[in-house]
């Protein structure tokens, strides 16, 4: 906490020393941990020490060390015993020959702490520490110390310039969030009278519930410290509050400031393009709201905060700032590419997704676009599965990492009937964004195989607890309490894509990282097999079909076809009966816009066809018992071919035709996939089969093998 802070927001903590003693356990009270504490040997660092030895060390001081190491082995994590040795060891140095000891932990600037470290290590060991020991102790002063604070903070929980609710549990929360583990630094503003008032805000919104924690963490302490950042610019900060007449020109300068790329991000790295409308009315709309409720709170403000810039607001400044919110007219284009995944790319992801499940030093050799590629393992089974997830059933990323472990549950009577025979199971998801949306959907026996797969693996990895996520966090997670982190998942398919290097039909690179486009994918394709509006928002779940359909990718070529598919007409112009057999030939699944002799072509009309005339053997052709008779010519007409061919070529060279001869390959390579067409077509008479007859024997190839990366190499 600052010491500049107001009076009434400075917190007076009556007996530090028992409220943290009331914390411990008695084996955690000595000046030695470590024996009688069970499972230490299993949840401390792998340092060579394995004691916490704090002989020396003044009484507060040490019980907080005591304190601190204890919150991680609560929370799970390893307890870095080597850098809280370090610790005690400096403070110990210090007491004894007569530096100034820092009064607590939780108030000492961690900068103040380092110096002493060097101080001390230069005195002992006559040379000045290597970087490994300053960064033991930085891992100590990180987590535990802001939990630290927070136990010994009397006041708001607010009033902290750091706020994590991983070290706060007064923070309030939802019982989902997508960003639960991740902090903000609201303290990071450097104007005093703004980074109280953006504290006491931003808390108001939380507790009342107008605002969640992800959505504070996302965008609006970025903006506001943006704010504060544009406000250094100026000769005078406080103008912005008291000339109502130049509000709406330094509403115009910071709009115009916070528009350039450098200025949007503090840090050297993480560069953007030119920010887009949307983003820019998201920093006027948090700067307005900001300077309204200061306006609506005055006289609390002025008792909370004290005498500040703040008491010369009037009406006209959030009235200027908000008139400059635009209006967004420009509509997407029709055809939104770059939210889509079109077969080409998918079909080459579903083939390299295994090698994020392998160990790492193993290698994945895949064929793509004819040629050969090995990808190494990653070692991430969970991200290969997540992902996975992501594509077959359209979640977004938060809802994957945060559905429960028990997920799975029996479908309705109802359902059963609809499926026909085939394994259906009801998937509860994460539901994490919008609060009275439906949170399961119907899946089919392929998610099923992947979330089974997924509880065997935690099975094994995590024996001993009984997790509450479906997919978990690897590290500082001994109690299976954590889910796998966005931020981690985020960086591993950034890292897979990079090698990889997964193109689609047009050459443009798909990155992976950007995991909403399967969510878009999914609804879109939905859409083109003709579900209804109100089952697609279902689907989705989202809480009206307006966003639902933002999903959908607007094609014109689907939308005429839709539309031509519910009329005919005469040569005159007059219209003709119109039966359900003419719509399935026009536009089966409500895609199909190429006639075959023998069946219909699925490409999407974005898609160019590169395999001339070898229908039979892709994923996107289909085909029905009316072909049938044709089929089974065809088959009879090319077995008798080859016999043929291959008589005339050994008679002629006096030897048979070879295996790898051109035209024979060719010939059946066409043999096995009318067979395999005319096997699946009489396993299910009468319905529609597609891609039966590809290498793959499926219209997508995203079977992988789910038990690859849990084989050891012969």
């Amino acid at each position: 906490m600052r010491p500049d802070l107001p009076e009434r927001l400075r917190a007076v903590v009556t007996n530090p020393v028992a409220r943290l003693l009331a914390d411990l356990p008695p084996q955690w009270q000595g000046e030695v941990l470590g024996p009688g504490i069970d499972g230490w040997a299993a949840r401390i660092d792998s340092g060579r020490h394995r004691r916490l030895n704090m002989r020396g060390v003044p009484e507060r001081l040490r019980v907080e060390l005591a304190w601190m190491a204890h919150w991680q082995y609560r929370d799970g994590a390893h307890v870095g015993v080597t850098g809280y040795r370090l610790i005690a060891v400096v403070l110990a140095w210090a007491a004894q020959n007569h530096w100034r000891v820092p009064e607590s932990l939780a108030t000492v600037d961690p900068a103040e702490l380092t110096r002493l470290f060097a101080r001390c290590f230069q005195a002992r060991n006559g040379r000045l520490p290597a970087a490994d020991g300053y960064n033991r102790m930085t891992t100590v002063l990180g987590y535990p110390r802001l939990a630290l604070m927070a136990r010994l903070n009397d006041g708001p929980w607010w009033a902290l310039d750091t706020w994590h609710p991983r070290c706060d549990p007064r923070i309030p929360q939802r019982e989902r969030e997508p960003l639960g583990y991740e902090g903000c630094s609201p303290g990071r503003a450097q104007t005093p009278w703004l980074r109280e008032a953006i504290k006491w805000h931003l808390a108001t919104l939380l507790e009342s519930g107008t605002l969640v924690w992800s959505t504070i963490v996302g965008r609006r302490v970025l903006a506001l410290t943006r704010f504060d950042r544009w406000l250094a610019t100026l000769d005078d900060p406080t103008a912005v509050l008291r000339d109502a007449d130049r509000a709406g020109a330094l509403a115009a300068a910071f709009r115009q400031w916070t528009s350039e790329p450098d200025n949007r991000s503090a840090g050297a790295t993480n560069k953007s393009s030119k920010a887009t409308p949307r983003l820019l009315n998201s920093d006027l709309l948090a700067v307005a709201e900001l300077m309204r409720f200061m306006l609506d709170n005055r006289e609390e403000a002025r008792m909370l905060l004290g005498s500040s810039p703040w008491d010369q607001l009037t009406e006209a400044h959030p009235a200027a700032w908000s008139r400059l919110i635009s209006r967004e007219r420009n509509q997407p284009p029709p055809v939104q590419e770059d939210h889509y995944v079109d077969d080409h790319a998918l079909a080459q992801i579903t083939a390299c997704l295994p090698a994020l499940g392998l160990a790492e030093g193993e290698i994945l050799t895949v064929t793509l676009n004819g040629q050969d590629r090995t990808l190494p393992g990653r070692g991430d089974p969970q991200a290969m599965r997540m992902l996975l997830l992501q594509i077959l059933t359209g979640r977004r990323a938060s809802e994957i990492s945060l559905c429960d472990f028990d997920c799975l549950s029996a479908p309705t009577d109802r359902a059963l009937e609809a499926a026909e025979g085939e394994q259906v199971a009801r998937f509860r998801y994460g539901q994490s964004k919008i609060d009275r949306a439906p949170d399961t959907i119907l899946v089919d026996a392929e998610v099923v195989a992947v979330i089974e797969e997924q509880k065997r693996w935690i099975a094994d990895n995590f024996p001993d607890v009984q997790p509450r996520y479906l997919f978990l966090q690897r590290r500082a997670n001994a109690y299976g309490t954590k889910s796998y982190g966005r931020g981690n998942y985020g960086r591993v398919l950034r890292g897979f894509s990079e090698t990889a290097q997964i193109c689609d039909s047009q050459g443009c690179l798909v990155r992976l990282s950007h995991t909403h486009r399967f969510r878009h994918t999914k609804l879109t394709r939905l859409a083109e097999l003709g579900l209804p509006v109100h089952v697609l928002q279902r689907y989705a779940g989202h809480a009206n079909p307006t966003m639902a359909m933002h999903y959908v990718a607007r094609r014109e070529e689907h939308a005429e076809q839709a539309f031509l598919a519910t009329r005919k007409f005469k040569a005159d112009g007059t219209a003709i009966t119109f039966s359900r057999e003419d719509h399935d030939g026009m536009h089966l699944f409500n895609r199909a816009d190429r006639f075959l002799p023998n069946g219909w072509c699925l490409l999407p009309p974005l898609q160019r066809c590169d395999k001339g005339n070898a229908c039979l053997t892709c994923g996107v052709f289909v085909t029905d018992d009316s072909h049938l008779n044709s089929l089974t010519r065809q088959l009879s007409e090319t077995t008798a071919l080859i016999e043929r061919t291959t008589s005339q070529f050994e008679v002629r060279h006096g030897r048979p035709m070879p295996d790898d001869n051109v035209w024979l390959v060719e010939r059946r390579a066409e043999s096995d996939a009318l067979r395999r067409l005319l096997d699946a077509m009489r396993a299910v008479p009468g319905r529609a089969i597609q891609g039966a007859g590809s290498p793959t024997s499926g219209p997508t190839p995203v079977v992988i093998d789910l038990t690859r990366h849990r084989k050891s190499t012969p």
